[in-house]
């Protein structure tokens, strides 16, 4: 596979891959704007309570199986076409009875969990509508990655254009036709058939771009089942603890705090999330490349990947901090301006997300799953514990302090994350990961802070068009500081110009 036509495969695959998630990600904050507003804090937090519950058992549905169905599917379409349906045959088996027995399981919790831990007998009808989300969702995704396998990335777009557009209409419908009491439970309904739709569509263009899935081979192809489970159950260790790490916060604060704090916190991380897509998602192609890619050539897509996405993702941690709050007051109205506290953690989150995310498809591709399960592991046990003593010490001083406790052991928990994956790609992966490239674009991130600051000392109030101009502003002295340094490269406009051609 010669450099130029990898790289310009990669920035085709990442423009897509980006382009899917600048839709996914603003149709996701108008949906989450949607509901915040219609619902306030209050039954938005309890909707963010049953959703964050409802993802913790669908990770059970899941197990790995999707990132292993991936792996293998890309490997065997480079190599051996013929594997391709007995593997797909053999996790969609597994796919099928792990999802019926959590979505059975949640359906069978879902009193317990309404009237006992949680202590709301509100939740109890989301929980059940939830239940059966899950199990659409399964199939949903489980077949949505598959254009990953074969790089069609492109209509993972499409399909993200489609169900934003169509979840935020059916959510209007339940907003306008529904009853106040039983909103929540019509937004999980309005979900369920979301993800039904969404399954039809991608089914029909699977079929299209991967056939051998659908096409049992006249002889009987043997696969290593074993190979399969054993990779797989790393990465379901990985995903339990992942998923325990990305929700934990939520379901503790239901424990100790009234729903609309979950709400605050909710909408603060919605807004982290938001940004943290857009600089994650063209490491989402990265998995079939790293699988197909030599150590060296591994080596230098590593380096280019963190070096691009440090150029975007310190200044967005810094602009979001500085910002956040008034991006709060505009997206969610005044009622969430309590969020800000939690806020000025959470953006930070960026910057270890983005590595993170780089190496685990490096772990997974290499088949080390097991080094990636034994890290997410560690972090959450630390995340867990770090939100116990956190929330707990901070209860005292105020409940939103205690929420913004949770964005401290959030944060932290991140960092951790990071520093051993970066030790273990060393270690086991003889992966050399310097950290230099960081060095420009925070210096230029400072700069562009201390101008913001500098402005915001004469800023009466913050309007529409005055956050528009702040946030150029803000870019504009970022990429004239980077530029001046030497932090963008001439091969960094060469990638400009070969996006003319995607």
């Amino acid at each position: 596979m010669e450099k130029g036509s990898l790289r310009e495969r990669i920035i085709k695959g990442s423009f897509w891959a980006f382009a899917s998630s600048l839709v996914s990600r603003a149709g996701a904050l108008v949906f989450t704007i949607i509901l915040a507003r219609f619902l306030q804090p209050e039954r938005f937090g309890l909707y963010s309570l049953v959703l964050s519950t409802a993802m913790i058992f669908y990770t059970f549905a899941d197990l790995g199986i999707n990132s292993t169905m991936i792996r293998y599917a890309s490997h065997a379409l480079c190599n051996d076409k013929k594997k391709v349906y007995p593997y797909y045959r053999y996790l969609l088996k597994l796919k099928f009875l792990l999802t019926s027995l959590v979505s059975a399981l949640l359906l069978i919790l879902a009193y317990p969990l309404a009237f006992y831990v949680f202590k709301n007998p509100e939740l109890f009808l989301p929980f059940l509508v939830a239940s059966v989300y899950i199990f659409i969702l399964s199939f949903d995704n489980f077949y949505t990655l598959m254009f990953y396998a074969v790089e069609k990335v492109k209509y993972i777009g499409f399909r993200e254009s489609l169900s934003q557009i169509t979840r935020i209409l059916l959510a209007l419908a339940v907003f306008y036709f529904v009853a106040a009491s039983y909103q929540v439970v019509g937004i999980f309904v309005s979900l369920a058939l979301m993800s039904l739709l969404m399954l039809l569509f991608v089914l029909y263009y699977i079929k299209k771009f991967m056939p051998e899935i659908f096409s049992k081979p006249k002889e009987e192809i043997e696969i290593d089942k074993l190979r399969l489970l054993k990779f797989t159950s790393y990465l379901t260790i990985a995903g339990i603890s992942g998923t325990l790490f990305s929700y934990v916060d939520s379901i503790m604060l239901g424990l100790y705090l009234k729903p609309e704090f979950i709400g605050f916190y909710r909408a603060a991380f919605s807004l982290v999330n938001g940004a943290m897509a857009f600089i994650l998602a063209p490491t989402a192609i990265l998995l079939p490349f790293f699988t197909k890619l030599n150590k060296t050539k591994t080596q230098y897509l590593l380096e280019n990947v963190f070096r691009y996405s440090a150029i975007l993702a310190i200044p967005a941690s810094f602009g979001l901090m500085l910002l956040g709050k008034y991006f709060i007051r505009f997206f969610f109205s005044y009622d969430y301006l309590p969020a800000a506290l939690p806020l000025y953690f959470l953006s930070f989150l960026i910057i270890p997300a983005v590595y993170t995310s780089v190496l685990f498809y490096l772990f997974s591709a290499k088949e080390k799953p097991q080094i990636y399960a034994k890290i997410i592991v560690i972090t959450s046990i630390i995340n867990i514990i770090l939100n116990f003593i956190l929330i707990k010490a901070l209860i005292p001083i105020s409940a939103i302090w205690a929420t913004a406790g949770a964005g401290i052991a959030t944060l932290i928990s991140w960092c951790a994350y990071l520093v051993l994956a970066v030790y273990f790609a060393k270690k086991d992966l003889k992966i050399k990961i310097s950290f230099a490239h960081t060095i420009k674009p925070l210096f230029a991130s400072l700069i562009m802070a201390g101008a913001l600051l500098y402005l915001k000392r004469n800023l009466v109030d913050m309007t529409l068009a005055s956050g528009i101009f702040y946030v150029l502003f803000g870019a504009l002295v970022y990429f004239v500081v980077l530029f001046v340094i030497k932090g963008i490269k001439r091969e960094d406009i060469e990638m400009i110009k070969l996006l003319k051609r995607v």
